[in-house]
């Protein structure tokens, strides 16, 4: 057996060095068997107290976090009574919509009356789709009134932010909206046109099956489909209502990421025929043009409309449609087509002009399709349409061939169709 002592005395010098370790004193061995000791003093800076700033920037962190998780309570905790309602509706709008996906950006602004201001910018992506690291997200944003109450502060103001964003205002701002969800689409409208959201989900979601398809050849997979449905009140409002008088939907595109579906009760059609043809033809401009670059889209409007109208009437084909007669029309007044790159729309394109475009368009698509496939033809959509290549260069990598070859060719097509 061993010495006691020496186990006793082992023990003894062990805890002594956790404790003066701990202490911030450090033990060395030296060469004779003595222990040296040396003390260090540690001292701790107290930390400085959260500015104003930082302790609104961790509210909205807060607040925008439970947004994405579906807190309801603590996306109104930072929130003034006066403007309770307001906040519950927005989040229970962009709930309903599935957001998924946010990235706060806050900057001071100068004060006023001793109240901080803050600018406030939310990126945002609905359903399962992710939004892009490198920018063209949607996003919109605020200025802030914020005033302390107690030991932290309330928002107290909620205007605009004074920057120009084609996204404002979104139909989930300032009414809380009543929603159908079906399994590729979601509808909304105010409340007082609720009676309408069960007939055009029906529509919508047969549509999206055929928008699907075409997604497939553009990359431009979705994972929802959202469709508002605007009274006159919020037609002429919702994303600046500045829409002409004879469109009867429009299709916008959210950044870089998808686009909604806006479309007007007054002008929709009692044909279930017809509003499937509309609904799907916006869709069709959610896969087509989803991802854009193309920065001169005026150019290529007659492509852009005319694959729309393409898949739109789908399964008909373009000889079986009303544009067909439209087009015989358009050719007995204003004279033979001499091309399928119809000239863009100006605010003084009358009604002729514009349908003649559509027409025009459609039928382009249409023979492009019947001569080179739809693959082919969503190729020579995606390099023009997204990404702004000029024409004569797209038909060369997607059909083979220059582009006034199938310009000619189409041409011929459609007279022998019209």
């Amino acid at each position: 057996m061993g010495d006691g002592r020496n186990s006793r005395l082992g023990a003894v010098l062990l805890v002594a060095l956790v404790a003066v370790a701990s202490a911030g004193i450090v033990l060395w061995p030296t060469g004779d068997g003595t222990t040296a000791v040396a003390a260090r003093r540690v001292t701790i800076e107290p930390k400085a107290p959260p500015t104003p700033l930082e302790q609104v920037e961790a509210l909205l962190e807060a607040q925008v976090d439970a947004l994405t998780k579906g807190d309801e309570k603590g996306w109104l905790a930072p929130v003034d009574a006066r403007l309770q309602a307001r906040y519950r509706a927005i989040y229970r709008n962009l709930r309903a919509l599935e957001i998924s996906y946010t990235k706060l950006t806050i900057e001071q602004l100068p004060e006023t009356g001793g109240s901080l201001n803050v600018g406030f910018q939310l990126d945002y992506c609905f359903s399962t789709q992710l939004c892009r690291d490198g920018g063209g997200n949607p996003n919109f944003g605020y200025k802030l009134t914020w005033k302390p109450r107690g030991s932290s502060y309330v928002i107290t103001g909620m205007t605009g932010s004074g920057k120009e964003n084609y996204l404002q205002p979104a139909p989930w701002e300032n009414t809380q909206l009543a929603f159908a969800a079906g399994r590729r689409v979601i509808v909304a409208a105010p409340p007082s046109q609720r009676k309408h959201l069960n007939r055009v989900l029906q529509v919508a979601e047969k549509a999206a099956a055929v928008a699907d398809r075409y997604a497939g050849y553009t990359g431009n997979p979705q994972a929802r489909y959202r469709v508002y449905l605007a009274d006159n009140k919020s037609w002429n409002s919702w994303y600046g209502g500045k829409y002409p008088a004879w469109s009867v939907a429009y299709q916008l595109p959210l950044g870089r990421v998808g686009g909604d579906v806006v479309v007007r009760i007054s002008e929709m059609p009692s044909s279930n025929k017809e509003l499937t043809t509309i609904i799907q033809h916006e869709l069709a401009h959610v896969v087509t043009r989803a991802s854009s670059t193309n920065y001169d889209e005026e150019e290529d409007l007659w492509l852009i409309e005319g694959i729309a109208e393409y898949i739109g009437f789908l399964p008909a084909k373009p000889g079986a449609t009303y544009n067909k007669d439209l087009l015989s029309y358009s050719f007995g007044q204003r004279g033979d087509l001499k091309t399928v790159v119809v000239k863009p729309l100006t605010a003084k394109s009358d009604d002729l002009t514009v349908a003649t475009l559509y027409a025009t368009g459609h039928f382009a698509a249409g023979c492009m399709a019947a001569k080179y496939g739809d693959k082919k033809l969503l190729d020579f959509v995606d390099r023009v349409v997204q990404l702004g290549e000029e024409l004569d260069p797209a038909s060369r990598a997607a059909f083979g061939t220059p582009f006034k070859n199938v310009d000619k060719a189409c041409v011929s097509w459609i007279k022998q169709r019209t």
